[in-house]
Formats: C-alpha cells, sequence, structure tokens
C-alpha cells in the first residue's frame, strides 16, 4: 500500500497536477457592493506575502528599512522556488526509481491508472465549478454544458503546459496564466447574459484580492 501511495503521490506532482491555480475563483456568491480596497504596491510576489508599503506606512520604515525588506522577501521567494523545484526532482527521481522495479506490463498498467486519476480529479473540480457558477449565476442546462466545456478545455491546457519541465519557469508560468485567464473569461463573456457576466466578474475579483 506505501508503494502505491508513494508512486501515485510523485507521478501527481511531477504532472503538475498540485499546480492549481488560477482559473478557479473563490466560488461563493459576491458580496453587496462596497468599497474596494487600496491598490497593493508595484512589488509583487506569491499570494499572501507582507506588503512592504503597508509595514512602511505603519511601522515608519526608513528608506534604508524599506529596501532591506523588500531584498528579504524576494530572497525568501527564491529559497521558496528553489524549494519547490528540488521537491519536484525528488519526486521524479522517485518515480523513476520506483518504476524500475515494474515490468513493462506494469508500467503500462500504472500510466493508465495515473492517467484515469488525472481525468477523475479533473472532472470533479470542473464539476464543483460548474454547480457553483451554476448557483450564483443561475445558468441554464445549455450555458452549464458550455461552461463546463470552457472550463475542462482550460485544465486540459494547463496539465499540457505544465507536463513540460521546460516550462515550469516562474514568469513564463505566470503570462501563461495571464492568457489562459483572458481566453477562458473571453469565452465564457460570450455564453453569458450581461448581468450574469457581471456577476462572474465579481466571483473573479473576489479571488483577485
Amino acid at each position: 500500500m506505501k508503494f502505491w501511495i508513494m508512486l501515485f503521490s510523485a507521478a501527481l506532482f511531477a504532472g503538475g497536477t498540485c499546480l492549481g491555480v488560477a482559473l478557479h475563483p473563490k466560488l461563493a456568491a459576491p458580496p453587496a457592493a462596497a468599497p474596494k480596497p487600496a491598490p497593493e504596491p508595484a512589488w509583487s510576489g506569491w499570494r499572501g506575502e507582507y506588503s512592504v508599503t503597508r509595514f512602511a506606512q505603519q511601522l515608519g520604515l526608513s528608506e534604508e528599512q524599506d529596501a532591506e525588506l523588500d531584498r528579504i522577501l524576494e530572497d525568501t521567494h527564491r529559497d521558496s522556488e528553489a524549494y519547490g523545484r528540488a521537491m519536484r526532482g525528488a519526486h521524479d527521481r522517485a518515480r523513476e526509481r520506483v518504476t524500475t522495479l515494474l515490468t513493462p506490463e506494469q508500467k503500462t498498467k500504472l500510466d493508465a491508472l495515473l492517467a484515469e486519476e488525472r481525468r477523475q480529479r479533473s472532472e470533479s473540480e470542473v464539476k464543483k465549478a460548474v454547480d457553483a457558477y451554476t448557483r450564483i449565476l443561475k445558468l441554464s442546462p445549455e450555458q452549464i454544458r458550455s461552461v463546463r466545456d470552457i472550463l475542462a478545455q482550460a485544465k486540459a491546457r494547463r496539465h499540457e503546459h505544465f507536463s513540460d519541465e521546460k516550462k515550469r519557469d516562474r514568469d513564463g508560468a505566470r503570462a501563461f496564466f495571464r492568457k489562459l485567464k483572458d481566453e477562458q473569461n473571453a469565452k465564457i463573456q460570450t455564453v453569458l447574459a450581461p448581468e450574469q457576466y457581471a456577476a462572474y466578474q465579481g466571483v473573479q475579483e473576489l479571488f483577485d484580492r
């Protein structure tokens, strides 16, 4: 049992299934209109980061302190990226070592099992998103089918993109996700009524905050 848990975990991680990202918003009904928060500073990094500008305002940091804090956050982000790459490499090596224990027939069967696992997980995630949008936006049966197809296509493209190790760089991933999200939103806009799309954008804004 430990063998299969280890192998499934390694393969799924290496395949990019834990890179979720950007296309599934926090699926809750948008709240009543409220004042938008002040824009974040130009410096950006991972979600949940400390805001250098907010610290400088609240703690009265000097210019030297502010610059040093910026460097610390940048260094921490680089360390986190290096850790992520090391973990992916460890999982890849573990999978390679484990698969050497298998016969060709077992390897073929394993690939099929992993592909089915990814398919089921993807379908489950898409279904949850579509169910939530259906409740929030009051989608018609035809709209449900269209939104499901759009989300499924975007997820398949994301998996294909990150199955290639060469495409796992930070800047490339960020640009890819922006482009994919814009394309997804443009397609969804064509199947929603104006008021539905406005509500959809409200949900998207909740995630982007």
